[in-house]
């Protein structure tokens, strides 16, 4: 049975890996570098193309740590702990905030996968690759859907920090 249990625990860790760590990839890595090498037309084209490949991993993802989370959090719980014990301990506490965590990652992943990535697709849709300058629409978008896509990391990263605290007991 342990077996099973670190099998459920390790393709938690392994979806988490590449949700997380994919988008802090983009963010850190290849952003930058496509920043300082190509024009913003190209550099949004192509980053819509990544984000197009990388979409259905992310979902299959978060469906996979959704899944491994309540089997993980049933392997966990004391069902025969006292309410009182189970409502204000720290496993709990830091649970609650690793699943708040969780889902305001999960509602700002669909906001740029959804509603900004097909929006700034379709607004440079009719530009000139070699544009140098965005249009203010455009930018417009380009910055909301920054601000989202750096709220994902720094949320990442919490969710983290979270599971650590969790794993130490916290």
């Amino acid at each position: 049975m342990d077996i099973f249990w670190l099998f459920i625990r390790w393709i938690h860790v392994i979806a988490a890996v590449v949700w997380i760590g994919g988008n802090l990839i983009l963010a850190m890595v290849i952003v930058p570098h496509f920043r300082q090498n190509l024009p913003p037309v190209q550099r949004i084209q192509i980053l819509t193309l990544i984000g197009k490949r990388f979409e259905p991993i992310v979902w299959l993802c978060v469906l996979i740590l959704f899944f491994t989370g309540i089997v993980n959090i049933f392997n966990s719980v004391d069902l025969s702990a006292t309410n009182d014990s189970l409502l204000v301990g720290t496993f709990w506490r830091t649970l609650v905030i690793k699943l708040l965590l969780f889902f305001i990652l999960l509602i700002l992943t669909g906001l740029h996968s959804l509603f900004y990535g097909p929006k700034l697709s379709k607004a440079i849709e009719d530009l000139d690759p070699e544009t140098e300058e965005l249009p203010v629409n455009v930018n417009s978008i380009r910055k909301q859907m920054a601000i989202v896509s750096s709220a994902m990391g720094v949320v990442s990263l919490l969710i983290i920090l979270a599971a650590v605290a969790l794993r130490m007991g916290i």
